[in-house]
């Protein structure tokens, strides 16, 4: 029977994709590391990597174990980590997933307060779109994580905002009514993420009530490949204000309201189903929920209802 601190090594180097580099980190030789992984391979009778040129990489195998296992080996390491910290503050590692709008309007304020007022919590920052984050959140790489609604599946959520989106784009495109109709969208050149994300969704959702067909010129699944080509006038997109403001304020782009039908999503905090959620997790949502609260009333997030966890 496999070890525990074995599937711990094998988790490391299945993330790092290296013997040398998992070594460094973990501060043991890599002889030691590579005998460890030959001695899981036997006891469970296949191959867990491949080893070459580009690193150790993941067989059929090793996907499958590690699939398995990374949600169960975090969950004891949180309860061991919180058993070492009793009776004092919440301590360990947690691990939370964002959409790129959020990480830059919400992660440094956030990293900066878990790490002012929660001392013990090591905070890692995951940086994600919704489809993805809902993908390593049930995988067990994730300890919770911001999804963009229609309501997330297989999770346990409870709502954070319910926030407006807008046309974004250059001034040739943006209305100077600034609104637009949502039918109007049809005739403009967009650039959205690919179907399976909380943004997509909701957008396309919302052109099938409408029977609206729209133009999607182009699939980003990077915010930044996005924001280069609106910027350069080519192409629209469609976004929380939030996450454009500073681009707005430099005059870069342009937003307009979105009208006849406008056009909301939901945003919700989700965390593993079924998982008893570790104090240190528990301390960094606490904190999450009230530093969006905190930006909502500096006028950060201007057009989104911060909503309560009852909500």
């Amino acid at each position: 029977m496999a070890d525990f601190k074995r599937l711990g090594y094998f988790i490391q180097i299945a993330e790092l994709g290296s013997l040398t580099r998992t070594a460094e980190r973990l501060g043991i030789a890599q002889p030691s590391l590579s005998r460890q992984m030959r001695i899981l391979e036997e006891e469970l009778g296949v191959p867990l990597f491949t080893r070459g040129h580009r690193g150790m990489q993941l067989t059929e195998a090793g996907e499958a174990l590690r699939g398995r296992i990374a949600g169960p080996l975090r969950q004891i390491g949180h309860a061991l980590y919180e058993i070492r910290a009793l009776p004092d503050e919440a301590s360990g590692s947690v691990s939370f997933g964002m959409p790129p709008t959020f990480v830059s309007t919400l992660g440094p304020d956030l990293a900066a307060r878990v790490a002012r007022e929660a001392p013990g919590v090591a905070l890692h920052i995951v940086e994600g779109y919704s489809g993805h984050l809902l993908q390593w959140l049930k995988q067990g790489e994730l300890d919770a994580a911001i999804l963009y609604g229609p309501t997330p599946a297989g999770v346990n959520a409870t709502r954070l905002l319910a926030d407006e989106l807008v046309l974004v784009g250059t001034r040739e495109h943006i209305p100077l009514s600034g609104e637009v109709r949502f039918g109007d969208l049809a005739e403009l050149p967009l650039v959205l993420p690919s179907r399976t994300h909380g943004l997509r969704i909701a957008i396309d959702s919302a052109a099938a009530r409408s029977r609206t067909r729209l133009n999607v010129a182009f699939q980003a699944d990077s915010f930044q490949l996005m924001m280069e080509l609106v910027e350069n006038g080519r192409f629209c997109t469609i976004l929380p204000p939030t996450s454009v403001r500073r681009r707005v304020a430099d005059g870069r782009l342009y937003t307009a309201a979105i009208v006849d039908p406008p056009l909301r999503r939901e945003v919700f905090v989700a965390m593993q189903s079924g998982a008893q959620s570790p104090r240190a997790v528990i301390e960094v949502e606490r904190r999450l929920r009230e530093e969006v609260a905190r930006l909502a009333g500096a006028g950060v997030f201007s057009q989104a209802r911060v909503l309560s966890v009852s909500d």
